[in-house]
């Protein structure tokens, strides 16, 4: 069933892409969506390729991979998603046309190319997705294909694809691999060689396993065979309602072929992986005298709004009497001759078209003796609708604040799509802007400006679109003058440093044509004060009055011309620490009986305690105090009789400010 579908995905898109022009309605956009997962093991590694069948690009792929039969152990091994411009021109760097597939806007040459891409958006997905399927490095691009390989001690392996739209998984499906085991691709059997006066037509077996196939062929059976077809062979087909498929009379036709001239062909598929399988045994094939004309090339069409054209390459035999034109709408569906005589040049107009709808043409050509020849192979016309919607009318603009407010009067069209906006600063600019990147919907549209474009007039004019992307001649053009409302936007604090219980604050320069200045918010506990009584030009501040050992909250902002100012910058949180060292209001050295008494007296409320030195000479002191006395007084026992001592003392406050003491002098007696 998995090859089943990807076949008849693949068919589909041949049919619309590959044998001529397209449209988004060529697909069926109310069909469901699917996903096809498949993973081929290549005795190094794993291959493993999907997609998604709704020409969503946009999806997230997660990878997972569990030990056969331990699916409660299975681990992430990969998060894909499409890559962006600047990832996929290396990716691409050999393939131009799938980079401008994947980015029209980021390749598009000039604004003629932006409105084709736009008209064309469902064509260009169709064949992104085709694209993605034939060549290994756009499905890489895209996120829909990996390489793994597997632990060595697994004989089995599960992956489970999980495919998610935003947060929502919309698809998930599980494959199962055994690596004991390397699957050999499949030779193709059942070569057939149809000869025919105009050449040879080749069908083969064992199709289903291969999603395309190239072509080769020889002059003789055991010489070289050299690719004779461009585009990968693609075969149609589909199943019947008694289980039985229903296929093309032969999948490729050597019209080169010369009379009298022999060659052998071989085949070989291409499967999802783009990996090449085995050739088929070569077989014959010569051209063989029919009476009925040469099949005849594929014709070309020209669409329009209410009739298709349809031209085709006369028939090579002299003896044609004229042609036929077959219609169906479904590539592989019931054909109708639409001329009721034969029509005798290579041109024929079908006025029997409705717009939206698929026709399939081919053509067929008779000889004097009545034989026609097969169908050509079907070419797609799509009548398309190129009417533009009726002009915009009555626009007008009104400012308000930083908003320019526009209204229109709204345009009568059953298949009106929307409306663009094009803005513009000088009405005679050729190159508009288009400001929405959504179609606008309602006869009315706000435009937020930026500051900096603030004292400049804008000019405006609005086209309507219809659901085929024909667009209208723009409306008359309106001029708005937007007032200066706008506040600058917010500066960013850059730097700050507390030294002496001063807080220095710096930050970045905003660059506006009309800043006046900026203020300096501070807050503490909670209590928001604007400090700056006057604008500081600068972009650096000095806080000198900041409270000292309390948490501060500092904000600044920008200020214009007009007195807007910007929003506050990310806060600034600091902590203003006590630099004042604390005082020594008495300090005596006395003796105590055996004993030195040190008595120091300090007035801060924010003590800590005192060290106390000592020194035998009143140069080298140390302390001799273990731990800080937190007390009024010390007393040194370790003392001896007739030796002199010089004390000092070191007071510090709970901020690990200090203060030392001068010396004393006491001599034991």
């Amino acid at each position: 069933m998995k090859t089943i579908l990807l076949k008849t995905i693949l068919g589909f898109f041949l049919a619309c892409l590959l044998f001529t022009s397209f449209s988004g309605a060529a697909f069926g956009a109310k069909a469901a969506s699917s996903l096809v997962f498949e993973t081929k093991n290549t005795g190094q590694g794993v291959k493993l390729r999907w997609l998604v069948t709704d020409r969503t690009f946009d999806y997230t792929y997660v990878l997972w991979r569990a030990p056969g039969g331990h699916l409660d152990q299975k681990k992430q091994i990969a998060l894909l998603q499409r890559l962006d411009f600047e990832q996929a021109k290396t990716v691409l760097k050999d393939n131009p046309a799938g980079l401008k597939l994947m980015f029209p806007f980021e390749t598009a040459k000039d604004r003629n190319e932006l409105n084709q891409s736009l008209a064309q958006n469902d064509n260009r997905l169709s064949m992104l997705m085709y694209l993605s399927v034939r060549e290994p490095e756009i499905a890489k691009a895209l996120g829909q294909y990996y390489e793994d390989k597997p632990p060595v001690d697994m004989n089995a392996v599960v992956y489970t694809l999980e495919v998610y739209r935003g947060k929502d998984v919309v698809f998930t499906q599980e494959r199962g691999v055994d690596l004991t085991r390397q699957p050999e691709m499949p030779m193709l059997w059942e070569l057939q060689a149809h000869r025919f006066d105009w050449g040879v037509g080749l069908k083969w077996q064992g199709y289903e396993a291969y999603t395309m196939f190239n072509v080769y062929r020889s002059d003789t059976h055991e010489g070289t065979f050299e690719k004779i077809n461009g585009a990968p062979v693609q075969v149609q087909a589909s199943r019947n309602a008694n289980g039985t498929m229903n296929v093309a009379p032969y999948f490729y036709s050597d019209t080169t072929l010369k009379p009298g001239q022999r060659v052998f062909y071989k085949v070989r598929g291409v499967d999802f992986f783009s990996d090449d399988g085995p050739f088929t045994l070569p077989v014959l094939g010569k051209i063989k005298v029919d009476p009925h004309p040469a099949v005849l090339l594929r014709p070309t069409v020209e669409a329009k709004e209410t009739f298709i054209d349809i031209h085709w390459q006369p028939a090579s035999d002299k003896d044609i009497l004229g042609y036929n034109i077959y219609r169906s709408q479904r590539y592989e569906g019931a054909d109708t001759k639409l001329n009721e005589h034969l029509v005798q040049g290579t041109f024929f107009r079908d006025t029997s078209v409705q717009v939206d709808l698929n026709y399939f043409y081919s053509v067929t050509a008779v000889n004097k003796g009545g034989y026609e020849s097969l169908r050509s192979l079907n070419v797609l016309g799509l009548a398309k609708d190129n009417t533009a919607p009726p002009v915009v009318q009555a626009l007008v603009g009104e400012s308000e604040r930083a908003t320019i407010k526009l209204q229109w009067d709204g345009v009568t069209a059953e298949d009106l799509l929307g409306y663009r906006i094009y803005r513009t600063l000088r009405p005679d600019n050729i190159d508009w802007s288009l400001i929405n990147t959504e179609m606008v919907a309602d006869p009315f549209y706000d435009d937020v400006l930026t500051k900096n474009l603030s004292r400049y007039p804008y000019y405006y004019r609005i086209t309507a679109v219809d659901t085929h992307y024909n667009e209208s001649a723009p409306s008359e053009v309106v001029k708005v003058q937007l007032p200066d409302v706008t506040p600058p936007r917010a500066p960013g604090f850059t730097g700050s440093s507390v030294r002496g219980g001063k807080v220095s604050l710096t930050w970045n320069d905003v660059d506006v044509y009309d800043l006046a200045g900026y203020h300096i918010y501070r807050s503490v506990a909670g209590k928001r004060l604007k400090i700056t009584s006057e604008l500081v030009v600068l972009s650096a501040f000095v806080d000198a009055s900041s409270p000292v050992a309390a948490s501060v909250v500092y904000e600044v902002t920008a200020v214009d011309k007009s007195g807007n100012e910007s929003t506050p910058s990310n806060p600034l949180n600091l902590q203003v620490r006590d630099h004042q060292a604390p005082t020594i209001a008495h300090f005596t050295a006395v003796m105590d009986k055996k004993r030195v008494m040190l008595t120091v007296i300090s007035k801060d409320k924010d003590l800590a305690g005192f060290d106390v030195l000592r020194s035998r000479n009143n140069r080298d002191f140390i302390r001799i105090n273990r731990d800080r006395v937190r007390d009024s007084t010390y007393t040194d026992v370790h003392v001896q009789k007739g030796k002199r001592y010089f004390y000092r003392v070191v007071v510090w406050d709970q901020s690990a400010n200090k203060t030392q003491s001068v010396s004393r002098v006491l001599k034991v007696p």
